[in-house]
């Protein structure tokens, strides 16, 4: 299982440097176009938001991989004793079952968006393939988290938390 999240890991990540990297290229045609045949590339900028969002989107998947979202620390003295040894399973059960029903829901909000034919402004294109990130990125974290609740030793160590 181990080795099914790193690949997991490293294809997010790919795909997240890559449209972090067209992001970065189309800007920096858009301001070259600016600045030496004073108009800008149509589309530039909304094509780099988009490509943002999807590194950003995916950038949820890899925190969740890398145990590095942040948590309620206040709520730790609400949490009986008793069951103290088994809080971090509880944990990522509550996680996981988090990232399923807004993953569902994702699939809904990518449904109605395709049933509409919703377009961007900017640029007229459908905008529910740019959605289904959404998607992957719930049902990838609910996968991670499934793993970690089965095998914590799979679960890294939060950065900062010192056991």
């Amino acid at each position: 299982m181990r080795s099914v999240l790193k690949w997991l890991w490293r294809l997010e990540a790919t795909v997240c440097v890559l449209t972090f990297s067209a992001t970065a290229l189309a800007l920096m045609a858009d301001v070259l176009s600016r600045e030496l045949l004073g108009d800008g590339i149509f589309g530039a900028q909304r094509f780099a938001v988009w490509t943002t969002a999807i590194a950003g989107l995916l950038g949820f998947a890899l925190v969740t991989a890398e145990n590095g979202h942040l948590r309620p620390q206040f709520a730790d003295k609400w949490i009986p004793a008793a069951l103290e040894p088994h809080m971090d399973r509880i944990g990522e059960l509550l996680s996981m079952s988090i990232c399923l029903f807004l993953g569902w829901y994702a699939i809904g909000f990518v449904q109605s968006s395709m049933q509409l034919g919703e377009r961007g402004m900017a640029i007229p294109i459908k905008v529910w393939p740019i959605q289904t990130v959404l998607i992957w990125m719930f049902f990838s974290s609910a996968f991670r988290h499934a793993m970690f609740a089965i095998w914590p030793a799979l679960r890294p160590e939060a950065k900062g938390e010192s056991h």
